[in-house]
């Protein structure tokens, strides 16, 4: 069983105007807050069609089919069957985002995981430290390295287990913390920083690390200086490069006979286990000649003279001491950069890139690879005894082939889906939608209707290119709204999946010329932009809480539609603070890569008033917050209200209460500025004052998403790098509301408004479902002083089981479903006896426990059967007696003992059902039954009628105090013509 995460929270009090006096009974401290959500918990629900990036793959080397799966945000995943089934096995520790995983292969209980992914995409989180399984990933412990941020690379001792070596490359998005090439000797209980011959400027890290098969202190790594911020990415520097050391990391020197002179950036770096002799490298370079084709242009004269040196592939076969320059291929350097050498064939090597290319002869001429599966690729792991087999990893998920890549069985049961957004429909059940990183947008049922779960081809795909935001007409479930990268949004049926671009441009926007001046579409191409428009790389839409034909869409400026997107209006000037510098489309450093990525000086959140239409906050990536009270006529900035936040910063998410017109939430994300402190604001003025409810949220917690509850005012949740959170008091204290869902990040949290249920849109392991959040919505201030309450039920539905047949083996994606139970919610001060009956209007049908209650909210579930009336009693009573009667001539010794007894007993339980349940099982393992459910049935065979369609009061009993509700249960929609 896993370490659970150490808790970090206290919190300081439940209700402000109150003190903490736990006995008194009057404020609720961490504990009970704790207590309140113990029987909540989440589930997860995929999908797992296309999985999600993998950072790493590892297998042992005498037996392929143990291998370990990073992912770049899911935490990591083992299989013992060649990905037949996977276990998750780290996935309640200090962070989600993998760089690498490693089994010592000597003994396969040793395990490493190094923290915070490489692909230094603006979207990646950052990792805490190293960790060590003994046990076979069964627990892990955090043994250093924490301030690193990224681990591109662990690499173990191939047979001392306490020396290892690791390649950080530090910090993304600052020259904070460390970076570089750190070795243990004592198993990672201390490291040591090895920095004699390699550079130790705070800029330079270390981005990846190969060893000699043949000869473990000889060393090679490449060294990388990379800055991202919210508006550019640099690659390279003066103190890149490839270094080498022979003494096992004592002293290093720079290679540099045949390499390129001056900046290089990423660089990749693969040896021979055949020939170690052969070492190859993936270097960028500032000099990269173009080889045309584009647009017809010829290819640069120079491209053909590989005398002169640059981006592109090198390859030594004397260890480095020289290098041959054999191709300038070198795809978006700084997300790839991934080179391997076939074990068995020095010559056979593989470029693992946007696309995956072979080559035959040592990297000199280089092939398309065979497709089939998700581009982007990211890893492999290539088995030392066959040379044809192979695990290879991508921003889709991991494939494996044996017949090198002529066929390949790509593997889409981890569920690691990078999420940014949410929507829900008002289906019955409902379904859920999200964009996700790469891999477009996809729609999925909150639930099925087969009892295997939510599959695989439950799912749909509703758009392409990398998705993000999503919303569907609550009156029109088939009109779905769907943004792609850089504001390519369109409105699609889902349905037929049928498309109608919207994105607002000079064409469908009605009054352009009066916001668009040829000064201004002059200036943006002059920086780069081929319109008048800046989209972030996910531009928020929001239909309008008044009207569904009414959506909002968010560039520079903010746009306004009532038909849909069919037209638009400019409603707002520019809202950020459209800085020159910061709104240049160039960015990349050594190689250009202005892919949207780097957009910036736009819309990232807006909200309008549930309460009020025309009230519309909106929140930029550049720090600005705005907010309009006459639906766009005039503006006003308010950000400098806020007090105690460093300028710039991006803001998160803005949200406009349900409850009162001039409150808002306000949250903002600096960790693209490398600051990771989180903020949480409220104001109750339209923006005039803040205050800032952040409390007891710990540092580090980086906050991505507010919501405030539908139902109740005082109900907020968050959503962070690592968490959700949740306040029952306005942000006055929080608490962990992780349960059972894993380490992950928290990029959006919506609330169904027709079922009270939490959705989490996690950016690593899909989406989860926390069902029927409807008792914290009723927990009010006077609920949670009282001694005991009974919750309104929310109605429970009869699903009918639709099969989709077939037999699928192992080899299966099954989302959770919720349980079928009917579940009544109560709340107890402290501990208590409770008594539960139910009964049907007549009377005639009763079911009655009574138990133990714990302290908190709990949730009692009942299987919608009643107890069974005096004549089935006395029925069940008799078929026991009979089959004691049966049993006691063949029975001798202690079993005939046992049964005497057991016969005693039954003559003294009466018609104590709970008594006569219990004595059910035992006869049933006394007589060979195997207890419940055995031959002859257990205790579970005592049973009344199954509660039908209808309406039922609900009586619970606590210390003489008697609290009554009714509990609805209806037939399936289906039934009835629903969806």
């Amino acid at each position: 069983m896993q370490k659970s995460q150490k808790d970090m929270v206290s919190v300081y009090g439940f209700f402000t105007i109150f003190v903490v006096i736990l006995l008194s009974g009057s404020v609720l401290g961490q504990t009970m807050q704790e207590d309140l959500i113990k029987d909540m918990r989440w589930r997860s629900i995929g999908p797992a069609n296309m999985s999600g990036r993998v950072s790493d793959i590892d297998a042992l080397d005498d037996d392929y089919t143990t291998v370990l799966v990073g992912s770049a945000s899911g935490g990591v995943w083992k299989s013992t069957n060649a990905g037949t089934t996977w276990e998750a096995i780290f996935s309640n520790y200090g962070s989600a985002s993998i760089g690498d995983v490693a089994f010592f292969q000597k003994d396969p209980n040793i395990i490493w995981v190094g923290t915070g992914e490489e692909c230094a995409r603006n979207s990646i989180a950052w990792g805490d430290g190293i960790y060590k399984s003994t046990d076979g990933g069964a627990t892990f412990t955090n043994m250093g390295l924490k301030d690193t941020h990224s681990i591109a690379t662990v690499l173990p001792h191939p047979t001392d287990p306490d020396i290892v070596f690791v390649a950080a490359a530090g910090h993304l998005w600052g020259h904070s913390g460390e970076r570089g090439v750190f070795k243990t000797t004592d198993g990672g209980e201390t490291w040591q920083k090895l920095t004699n011959g390699l550079p130790d400027d705070g800029k330079t890290g270390a981005i990846d690390l190969i060893m000699n098969p043949d000869n473990p202190n000889e060393l090679f790594v490449g060294m990388w200086e990379r800055l991202r911020q919210p508006f550019r990415f640099d690659s390279g520097g003066p103190n890149g490069g490839i270094y080498k050391t022979t003494n096992g990391g004592r002293s290093w020197t720079k290679l540099t006979n045949g390499l390129p002179e001056g900046d290089t950036g990423k660089i990749g770096l693969a040896i021979s286990r055949s020939n170690p002799s052969v070492v190859m490298a993936m270097v960028e370079h500032g000099f990269q000649p173009s080889s045309g084709g584009r647009g017809g242009n010829p290819p640069d004269p120079d491209y053909a003279d590989m005398s002169k040196l640059g981006t592109g592939v090198y390859r030594s076969e004397n260890g480095g001491r020289s290098w041959e320059f054999v191709n300038r291929y070198n795809n978006r350097p700084f997300y790839y950069s991934h080179i391997f050498i076939n074990p068995l064939d020095d010559e056979k090597v593989y470029f693992v890139t946007g696309s995956f290319r072979i080559s035959d002869d040592g990297g000199r001429t280089i092939r398309s690879g065979p497709g089939g599966i998700h581009g982007d690729y990211h890893t492999m792991w290539l088995d030392p005894n066959n040379e044809n087999r192979y695990y290879i990893g991508n921003d889709g998920g991991a494939a494996l082939t044996h017949d090198h890549n002529r066929y390949i069985f790509f593997d889409n049961i981890p569920p690691l889906a990078q999420f940014y957004a949410a929507g829900v429909d008002m289906r019955d059940p409902y379904y859920v939608y999200g964009g996700l990183q790469d891999n477009g947008t996809w729609g999925g049922p909150s639930r099925s209707r087969d009892s295997r779960g939510i599959l695989t081809d439950h799912w749909f795909s509703i758009g392409g290119g990398d998705g993000f935001h999503v919303q569907v007409d609550p009156t029109d479930w088939r009109t779905v709204y769907v943004e792609s990268q850089q504001g390519r949004i369109s409105r699609r049926n889902a349905e037929t999946r049928s498309s109608t671009t919207i994105r607002p441009s000079r064409q469908n926007i009605v009054n352009y010329q009066e916001y668009i001046s040829e000064e201004i579409e002059n200036t943006n191409e002059e920086k780069g932009w081929n319109n008048a428009f800046r989209f972030n790389w996910s531009s928020p839409i929001v239909m309008s809480p008044h009207n569904p034909r009414t959506i909002f869409f968010g560039g520079n400026f903010l746009f306004k539609s009532v038909n849909r997107g069919d037209n638009w209006q400019i409603i707002s000037p520019d809202l950020s603070k459209n800085d020159p510098e910061m709104t240049r489309r160039e960015s990349g450093g050594l190689t250009r890569d202005v892919t949207g990525a780097e957009n910036h000086g736009s819309i990232i959140t807006i909200s309008e008033s549930p309460v009020t239409p025309g009230l519309i906050w909106v929140g930029t990536d550049d720090g600005n917050v705005q907010i309009t009270r006459n639906g766009g006529v005039s503006w006003t900035n308010i950000r400098r209200n806020v007090p105690g936040v460093p300028q710039n910063l991006w803001v998160s998410r803005v949200e406009a209460s349900h409850f009162e017109e001039g409150t808002a939430y306000l949250t903002f994300d600096g960790h693209r500025s490398d600051n990771f402190q989180p903020w949480v604001f409220k104001s109750t003025d339209f923006g005039q004052t803040w205050t800032n409810i952040t409390n007891n949220i710990p540092d580090g917690q980086v906050i991505y998403v507010i919501k405030e509850d539908l139902k109740n005012s005082n109900l907020l949740f968050i959503g962070t790098e690592f968490a959700t959170f949740y306040s029952l008091n306005g942000g006055n204290s929080w608490t962990k509301l992780n349960r059972n869902m894993p380490t992950v990040a928290v990029h959006d949290l919506v609330i169904h408004p027709r079922d009270g249920d939490l959705i989490a849109a996690t950016h690593g392991r899909g989406i989860w479902i926390m069902d029927d959040i409807t008792p914290l919505q009723q927990a009010t201030e006077e609920v949670l002083n009282a001694d005991s309450h009974l919750f309104e039920s929310r109605v429970t539905t009869r699903w009918v089981n639709i099969s989709r047949g077939g037999s699928r083996g192992h080899l299966l994606f099954q989302g959770e479903n919720p349980s079928n139970d009917a579940f009544i919610s109560y709340y107890l001060r402290s501990p208590s006896q409770v008594t539960l009956e139910i009964a049907d209007i007549s009377g005639e049908n009763t079911f009655s426990r009574t138990f133990s209650g714990q302290r908190g909210i709990s949730k009692y579930a009942w299987n919608m059967r009643f107890d069974p009336n005096p004549e089935q009693v006395q029925q069940f009573v008799s078929n026991l007696r009979n089959r004691i009667s049966q049993a006691l001539p063949q029975a001798s010794g202690d079993q005939r003992s046992r049964i005497q007894q057991l016969q005693n007993d039954l003559r003294g339980a009466g018609t104590d059902l709970n008594r006569l349940r219990t004595l059910a099982d035992q006869i049933g393992q006394a007589l060979g039954g195997g207890g419940r459910g055995g031959r002859g049935g257990g205790g579970g065979g005592l049973n009344g009628q199954i509660a039908q369609p209808g309406t039922y009061v609900v009586k619970m009993t606590v210390n003489g105090q008697t609290h009554t509700e009714t509990l609805t249960i209806r037939r399936d929609p289906i039934l009835d013509g629903g969806n």
